[in-house]
Order: structure tokens, then sequence, then C-alpha cells
């Protein structure tokens, strides 16, 4: 682990059931990344955000909301009480320096990235993706993205530095192994984007699938594809999910909440199809601000996605494991 890391906290079960072990009793905690597991890491940091803070508040808002989780989805049919999923803690991030909080993400990523395993961001606003694509794009070598947001996030760098609407941006721009052709952005919608950021998605090649495609063709067909497009060619599939994707009705503790998205329910669907797949090697969930609702409804919705994605690597390793 980094110098500069604080243990995260997960809440104690309020009660004693051995025939119920709870989701937070599985995940341990780890100093080190673990090979042929889930290795979580937050990044508490909204120093780049655009809209309203709140995002740094994040990772510790989606460890509470885990408490209310058991080991076993009976609609999946999958348990998670044998799940291998350790917990590597928080940074400790200066919200005032986002050049310099990104240089030490992108570093301490790169540490507990594994090609068995998959490393699982909690953010912080959307700029922590940057520095994990980075990461993951050095480490692992011709890199896929599937991206679930309501924004292309194609900005470029303001007043000289990357914000929470550059991400992906300023990571097709640069990095040479990942091929926008490989890029695919599901859930834009409504008035939200720019004709001009829509139509250099476009000049791209990057993929993109609106909200409307999903509730139209169901977010199992729609993660079939992202998957196939971002895996093509490529060693590694990155995840990342903006939680303002999802319609303000199950999600409004976020930076830019909007209205007309997807589901929570087709965002779980997503997750887990896609981190069902074996080159996904890293993923992030982020904008997660528990501040802008104080329902705690928001924070649900980003611990469940986190779990989703768990169940998916879970599925893997169980279809590996029938196969041998």
């Amino acid at each position: 682990m980094g110098p500069m890391r604080i243990p995260a906290r997960y809440p104690v079960p309020r009660y004693s059931d051995p025939e119920d072990v709870r989701l937070t009793q599985v995940i341990e905690a780890s100093t080190e990344p673990r090979m042929g597991g889930v290795n979580i890491l937050g990044a508490p940091f909204d120093g780049a955000v655009l809209g309203r803070k709140g995002a740094a508040d994040g990772p510790a808002a989606i460890r509470d909301a885990m408490s209310a989780f058991s080991n076993y989805n009976v609609e999946l049919g999958l348990g998670l009480e044998g799940a291998k999923v350790f917990d590597l803690g928080d940074l400790t991030l200066d919200g005032s320096d986002t050049l310099a909080a990104h240089r030490q993400i992108e570093a301490e990523a790169a540490d507990d990235i594994d090609p068995g395993s998959l490393l699982l961001v909690l953010g912080g606003d959307n700029s922590v993706s940057l520095p994990c694509i980075r990461a993951a794009s050095k480490k692992l070598g011709p890199l896929g993205l599937v991206v679930v947001d309501s924004h292309f996030d194609l900005r470029g760098e303001i007043d000289g530095k990357p914000t929470s609407g550059s991400s992906y941006g300023l990571a097709v721009g640069e990095l040479k192994n990942l091929d926008p052709r490989r890029a695919v952005e599901v859930g834009v919608h409504g008035f939200l984007n720019s004709r001009n950021y829509y139509e250099k998605a476009e000049a791209l090649g990057i993929t993109v699938v609106t909200a409307r495609e999903v509730w139209q063709r169901g977010p199992e067909a729609v993660a079939l594809e992202a998957y196939e497009v971002a895996s093509r060619e490529a060693e590694a599939v990155y995840l990342s999910v903006d939680l303002d994707a999802v319609d303000l009705a199950y999600v409004s503790g976020v930076s830019a909440p909007s209205a007309g998205g997807i589901s929570a329910d087709q965002l779980f669907r997503l997750v887990y199809e896609i981190s069902r797949n074996d080159k996904v090697k890293c993923a992030d969930v982020v904008e997660l601000a528990p501040a802008l609702d104080p329902t705690g409804r928001s924070a649900r919705v980003a611990a469940t996605t986190v779990a989703y994605i768990i169940a998916g690597h879970v599925a893997r390793r169980e279809r590996g494991t029938r196969s041998r």
C-alpha cells in the first residue's frame, strides 16, 4: 500500500446471524492488492468538479450503504459469501491541487492494478477516472473503454487543468493504446450536451448508445455490444460509471442530476453483464455526493452498483471454475 492511505471503515452489523453473512463481513481490509479478486480503492477527491461539490465524501458513503446488503442475489442465483473482495482504503489527496492529486491517483492505481484481478475505484468526482484510465493503459496495454454517463465528457482542459467533464476526451486524445473506436458511451440523453461534443464523438469513432436506446433494446443487449466494441483487439477493458446517468428519480445526490436517464435496475444489469467478461480489469463508480441527497437513496444506488460489479467478477470466476 502507498504511504498515504486511510484504512476503510465499514459499519458493524447491527445483529449476528450465522445464516446471514453480510456483504461487509465478506470484504477484507488489505494493505496490498490481492490476486484473483476485487480490490477496492477509494479516491475521495472533488477538486475538479464543474458543478456541485460533495463527491469527496462518496467512498465513505458507499461503504456505509453497503451495510444493508446480505450475500445472495435471488434474481441472479449468485452468492457473494465466498467472494474475494479486499479494500485497500482511501488515498489521502489534496483537494486544492488537481494535477498533484491526479499524479498520486495514477501512481497508486498503477501499483494496485493486477491483470488477474479487478481494481474497483470509488470516487470522487469524474476527473479521477482520467488518472485511473492512464494507469490502466500503461500497466495493461491496448485498452478499451465503456462509459456509463449522461454526458460525453470530451472537453479539454480548462485553465490548464483537467475537470470532471474532460476525462474521456483527454484519455482518448493522449493515450496511444486507447483507440477511440474502442470507446463506448452509454446513457447520453436530453439537453445535457452540445452539438459540438456529439459531432466530436462521431468524428473520433466513439460508439454512442443513448439512454432511450437502453430502454428500447434492454441493458443486456447494450452491454453485449459495448463489450464487443471495447474488447476488440484490446488487452483490457476499463468500465467507468458516472452515477448521473441514472434518472434523478433514483439518483439526485450527484453534481449534475438529470431527468430522463436510465433506471437504477438498468444500471445494475449493465454493469453486471459487462463485469462478467474476462478483459474487464478496472472499473470506477464516481460522482456520488451524499450530502446532496439526504434521503440516502443515491448512496444506496451507488453501493448496489458496486455489489453488481463484484457479482460480475464472481460470476466470471465461477464460470472459469466450471469450465476446468
